[in-house]
């Protein structure tokens, strides 16, 4: 009788838990049933852009996705095939470090750029229009062969839509990587009581369904909105005036002059054009874009060459030992700039001759997610972040993004997760966004310090400028975590 009591309380405990497990196991049958029409991947992208485009490379590039079924949902009809036009440069450039240059030559992306595209930069210079103070790299100095490269977006894109193909084509693959290019998202479900599958559902009607959708659709992304996921940020009241100028000789070295309405960044390009970059107010951007060509070009030499308004140093009435602590201390760190400059001396940059094609102005903005993950749900790149541009960081750190979420589901799948896990998922977020927000704070951070100042502040900018020039150790670590090392 007691085996019997046992066995009976044993049943009526066990009961609500296997009612429960056929429950659900029911309702992944009827999930399963409804969707029997469904293709189903175990990544799907949604955007097709640069950063969305390397995920699906990596991923499709790795012999752990072989037989898995990743697709890309795109927009815009894909770049033309076969090699790029040699006429003027394209007017939107990015700066690639070495650490995302390593991730496209994982993805079998960087050969597929003529190498006369891919402009080197051997060195930085940073100084500042309100003081002597600046700032040189040597990647040299630092044991590289280059602090990175400034590669067009057409060329990029070109690359990237190449190896898609070829992916798309791989008969070596029983799942070749899927592209739905041009199309447009009309519907997204994320997994819900009934399904633990999301599902995507395009304006001609196609249904997919996924065990993760990866966001990747922009600054205004649709899935992050869809997915209740918030963002937190603030608009700079500024604007980014973007030109390609030729100049009077080639460079190999990246300029950023500083002034209190934003950075002017001159970057080098192929066959002796450079990207012009030129952050500034509003009303700024609307007068420099509606300058003749002639008349920006002569702006902007006014601006790379005109002498530094230095600051003075404060004064203390009334407290003249204070008064001279000052002037002894900002002459002891001109003593040491000035030893500085003996090794890394300051260089005029190139003299901008032309104006090549249209310029046109963006707004800037910081934006950041309050959270990258949800159930079967990822955000990467400008879904997840977007900061200022005066480091040339974005897509860095998009392509960053790329490379941390693309280890976690190859050692997912190796491991059997589910790829859906909001848990498993965690991990991506926790790896990246510290990182992100990071970066975000520090640029906006730059911004603020070389924004309008009193000249006590100046005077402390340069200095700092100076005694960091002067200091080869924390400049190497400086370059290393600027180029993602």
């Amino acid at each position: 009788m007691v085996l019997v009591r046992s066995a009976a309380r044993l049943s009526r405990a066990v009961a609500p838990r296997q009612a429960a497990i056929s429950k659900r196991f029911a309702s992944a049958l009827a999930s399963s049933a409804s969707d029997v029409e469904v293709p189903r991947y175990d990544v799907l992208v949604v955007g097709g852009g640069i950063v969305g485009s390397a995920l699906a490379c990596q991923l499709k590039s790795n012999p752990v996705f072989k037989g898995k079924k990743v697709a890309v949902i795109e927009t815009a009809a894909p770049a033309p095939a076969g090699p790029v036009e040699e006429d003027s440069p394209d007017l939107r450039v990015y700066t690639i470090t070495p650490a995302s240059q390593a991730l496209l030559e994982s993805a079998q992306v960087w050969d597929k750029m003529p190498e006369s595209h891919k402009a080197s930069f051997a060195d930085m210079q940073v100084w500042d229009a309100m003081g002597d103070g600046f700032i040189r790299f040597n990647a040299e100095k630092a044991g590289r062969k280059s602090l990175g490269h400034v590669i067009e977006s057409k060329v990029l894109v070109r690359a990237l839509h190449d190896r898609m193909n070829e992916l798309a084509a791989d008969e070596s693959d029983p799942e070749p990587l899927k592209l739905f290019c041009p199309a447009k998202l009309k519907h997204f479900r994320r997994p819900n009581d009934t399904s633990f599958l999301s599902e995507v559902t395009l304006e001609d009607g196609t249904r997919v369904a996924a065990d993760l959708v990866v966001a990747a659709d922009g600054a205004n992304s649709i899935i992050r909105t869809l997915t209740a996921l918030g963002t937190w940020g603030w608009d700079y009241d500024q604007q980014a005036v973007v030109a390609t100028v030729k100049t009077d000789v080639a460079s190999h070295t990246a300029w950023q002059r500083f002034f209190p309405t934003g950075p002017l960044a001159l970057l080098p390009m192929r066959d002796g054009y450079s990207s012009i970059v030129w952050s500034c107010t509003q009303e700024m951007a609307q007068e420099l874009t509606a300058l003749s060509p002639e008349e920006f070009v002569e702006r902007l030499n006014e601006a790379l060459f005109a002498p530094a308004n230095t600051p003075v140093p404060p004064e203390f009435p009334g407290l003249p030992v204070l008064t001279d602590l000052v002037k002894g201390v900002n002459a002891a760190v001109n003593t040491v700039m000035s030893a500085a400059a003996l090794s890394d001396p300051f260089v005029s940059p190139p003299k901008p001759v032309e104006v090549v094609g249209r310029r046109f102005a963006f707004p800037l903005k910081m934006k950041h997610a309050t959270s990258y993950v949800k159930p079967g749900v990822a955000l990467i790149g400008d879904s997840a972040h977007t900061i200022h541009p005066l480091a040339g960081q974005g897509l860095n750190l998009g392509l960053a993004d790329v490379q941390s979420l693309a280890n976690l589901l190859v050692d997912g799948v190796k491991s059997g997760e589910n790829l859906s896990s909001e848990y498993f998922l965690a991990q991506y977020e926790a790896d990246r966004k510290r990182a992100n927000v990071s970066m975000a704070l520090a640029m906006d951070g730059f911004k603020r310090l070389f924004g309008p100042a009193p000249d006590a502040v100046g005077v402390a900018r340069n200095v700092g400028m100076g005694t960091l020039n002067a200091v080869e150790p924390l400049k190497h670590q400086i370059m290393r975590y600027a180029m993602g090392l």
